[in-house]
């Protein structure tokens, strides 16, 4: 069980409350507790960062990367694949965690993605 404790950063939760400073405590990869002085095997100094909530992206298209349609005929059917792997490890270091695909990813993209 790793706990890795976000200290010392001002925290922006999404509900309308006023950005406050804390610490954030995220064991395994949830967020446990959010409040001041927590403790954790390791901790990453946030001074004068601002944590925030992941974000939404309600309309992408991870299969494609431009809209050239003459390459994507010239492309071989599998490549989207390989390109979507990429567009969405792209959009996660972006800071969006959720998105809705408007067309062109299908379930098996959506379970190769999934991470439980």
């Amino acid at each position: 069980m790793t706990r890795t404790v976000f200290a010392n950063g001002s925290i922006f939760d999404g509900t309308g409350a006023p950005i406050g400073e804390g610490d954030v405590l995220v064991v395994d990869g949830a967020i446990a507790d959010v409040g001041s002085g927590l403790d954790g095997d390791e901790h990453i100094d946030l001074a004068g960062r601002t944590l925030l909530p992941g974000l939404f992206d309600c309309h992408v298209h991870v299969q494609f990367r431009d809209i050239d349609m003459w390459r994507l005929v010239q492309q071989p059917f599998s490549y989207q694949f390989y390109e979507a792997a990429d567009n969405l490890r792209a959009t996660l270091a972006a800071g969006i965690t959720t998105v809705r695909d408007g067309g062109g990813a299908d379930l098996g993209t959506k379970q190769a993605s999934r991470t439980d």
